[in-house]
């Protein structure tokens, strides 16, 4: 019987450590991001005609998104961002929010991806755009 119990364990133990990567997003602040990240929104420039999307390489598998305030339209708000995956892209999908928070200057995500992607590609408020500028 110990036997037994022992391989349900060891089993459930195996199967349970096995479990597929995830794709994850999290908001941070740039004071929590690694030194690149850091060094690159500091020293980052605005255009007018830029649409404040930033991509950052960080690890193999993780990505910083930076929004600064042109991609806002006037007097909207940060929304959201969402991550959608299919076989060999990543798509970030990000919306403005009719509620402007003046204290809100820009927004950093950590993006974790579960495994290498062909193509990434960027969505505002549903209509694909592009980055304005990508860095390492």
């Amino acid at each position: 019987m110990k036997r037994f119990l022992v391989l349900v364990v060891l089993f459930a133990a195996i199967v349970g450590g096995c479990s597929p990567k995830e794709v994850t997003v999290k908001e941070i602040k740039v004071e929590k991001g690694p030194s690149n990240v850091k060094n690159y929104v500091e020293n980052s420039t605005t255009f007018k005609e830029g649409t404040g999307i930033h991509v950052i390489q960080g690890s193999d598998d993780k990505r910083y998104v930076y929004i600064d305030q042109n991609f806002l339209d006037d007097g909207k708000g940060f929304g959201e961002m969402k991550i959608i995956t299919d076989d060999d892209s990543w798509n970030i999908h990000l919306t403005e929010d009719e509620k402007n928070d003046p204290t809100e200057t820009y927004k950093l995500y950590k993006i974790q991806l579960d495994k290498e992607y062909e193509y990434m590609r960027v969505f505002k408020n549903g209509e694909e755009t592009h980055f304005q500028s990508v860095g390492s």
